[in-house]
């Protein structure tokens, strides 16, 4: 009992194991989503200060350009050189803010608007320079100069509105990318991680399945050699464990088995004597015997005869025990096995007027012949038993899956549920026994299954109304 290389030395090691591996991959693919949607949160803080910067910084353009050709009239207009400072000082806004618009955008149509916006306040500003003053005339002639300055600032906004959109269209569409992403993912951890758990739990059940066959074989008196423990060391152990119990049960079992054998070897001998001198009495060879003498030698005889068959029964136990082959199966009528079974049974059958009837499906069952007669003899000296005086036994058969059922029922005070499970052990006697009869041996109904399990057949307890005690037999087809 060799545990595999795969096993770790002990099944607490293996349960953990277990644990980790499984974690492992949902470990993983947690964090991975963390990252992924950490990243998508970052994406959008990104986009949301970007576009607020830029959305800010187009509208104060248009707000300064405004402020700027206001500054530019107050000074040419009216002349007065006070003007002068805010004149330069709307213009350097305007360039401030034309400069950090610069490094925001990104889009090509929206840059390319904010150079020719640029372009035409720096041209625009060098004919409104302060130093020397513009009359009417000429300041209205740059009317629309400060017109194509305001259209720009009109574009840029748009431009850079579109911009905005096409940023959270791109956002969009990378939510909807991780989202998709984060569902494969998911849909690839599900098998993966069921595939792991099956083979821990695989892993796992597989040594404690191997003990629980090894104890319920056990517990069916099979004493075979175990099948092979492997798993974990603790758990090879307690299958040698298992195995040093099933080696101990088989010495007990054949010790039981030499005792039973010498025990009925040895009484074989004394009984014969015993029974020759009853008959030898019982033919009035030492003389002649009045009534009540009969009646004793009668007595004698009927016990040595009852004696002699739980002898027969022990050592035929005995034999089955220690070897349960059989002969080779032939086919057998049915009928003419019961019809010699109940023949052998007649004195008993007349003497409690019990009737018995047989109804056969099944014509022919393929066993041995002897086997077939210990059987039937058995069952119906127990259906005797146990019925009621005037009392009725059905006998019937019928195929049954490829195989051959026969059911012996009788009519008898039943086998209570609490002793269904053990009426088949050696030497059990339930506790309805009858009053009448005397006492058996407990082995009739334990060489009745050893019988059919040595020709892969079954025997077992059924309830079938209004039978009040009925055992199915099967034989294989």
């Amino acid at each position: 009992m060799l545990s595999g290389p795969y096993y770790p030395r002990s099944f607490t090691i293996l349960v953990i194991v277990a644990m980790g591996v499984l974690i492992v991959p949902l470990a993983s693919g947690l964090i991975n989503a963390v990252h992924v949607l950490q990243g998508v949160v970052d994406a959008q803080r990104q986009f949301t200060r970007n576009s607020l910067a830029v959305t800010r910084d187009v509208r104060q353009i248009a707000e300064s350009a405004i402020q700027l050709q206001r500054a530019a009239g107050q000074y040419h207009l009216l002349q007065d050189a006070e003007f002068a400072p805010a004149l330069r000082t709307r213009y350097d806004e305007l360039q401030t803010l034309l400069a950090r618009l610069d490094g925001e955008l990104v889009d090509a149509p929206a840059r390319a608007t904010l150079a020719a916006l640029d372009a035409r306040s720096r041209t625009l500003y060098h004919q409104l320079q302060p130093g020397v003053f513009l009359d009417s005339e000429r300041f209205n002639a740059l009317e629309p100069a400060f017109d194509a300055l305001h259209v720009d600032t009109r574009t840029l906004l748009a431009e850079a509105d579109a911009a905005v959109q096409n940023d959270l269209q791109a956002l969009e569409a990378t939510v909807q990318a991780t989202r998709q992403r984060l569902i494969v993912l998911a849909l690839a951890l599900i098998p993966l991680t069921l595939l792991l758990a099956a083979v821990f739990s695989w892993m796992i059940n597989r040594p404690i399945k191997q003990l629980k066959a090894s104890i319920q074989q056990l517990g069916q008196a099979d004493l075979r050699p175990l099948q092979v423990i492997s798993g974990p060391h603790d758990i090879v152990e307690l299958g040698r464990e298992i195995d040093w119990l099933r080696q101990r049960l088989q010495a007990l079992e054949d010790q039981k088995l030499r005792f039973l054998r010498h025990v009925s070897h040895e009484l074989k001998t004394p009984l014969a004597s015993l029974r020759e001198g009853v008959a030898l009495l019982d033919d009035e060879l030492a003389g002649s015997l009045n009534a009540r003498q009969h009646s004793i030698v009668a007595i004698m005889d009927s016990a040595s005869r009852d004696l002699q068959k739980r002898i027969e029964d022990l050592i035929r136990y005995s034999g089955m025990m220690r070897d349960a082959t059989l002969p080779p199966a032939t086919p057998h009528a049915l009928a003419e096995v019961l019809a010699g079974a109940l023949e052998r049974q007649r004195l008993a059958l007349d003497a409690r007027d019990i009737r018995a009837e047989m109804q056969l499906s099944a014509a022919t069952v393929h066993a041995d012949r002897s086997q077939l007669e210990t059987v039937f003899d058995n069952l119906l000296s127990n259906a005797i038993k146990f019925s009621p005086e005037g009392g009725h036994i059905l006998m019937k058969s019928a195929p049954l899956d490829g195989a051959v059922a026969v059911w012996v029922c009788d009519q008898g005070e039943g086998i209570p549920e609490t002793e269904r499970s053990r009426i088949f052990e050696p030497f059990f006697q339930g506790a309805r026994q009858p009053a009448s009869t005397v006492k058996g041996s407990g082995l009739g109904l334990s060489i009745v299954r050893e019988s059919l399990l040595a020709a892969g057949g079954n025997i077992e307890v059924v309830d079938c109304v209004p039978w009040s005690t009925c055992f199915k037999l099967t034989w294989p087809g």
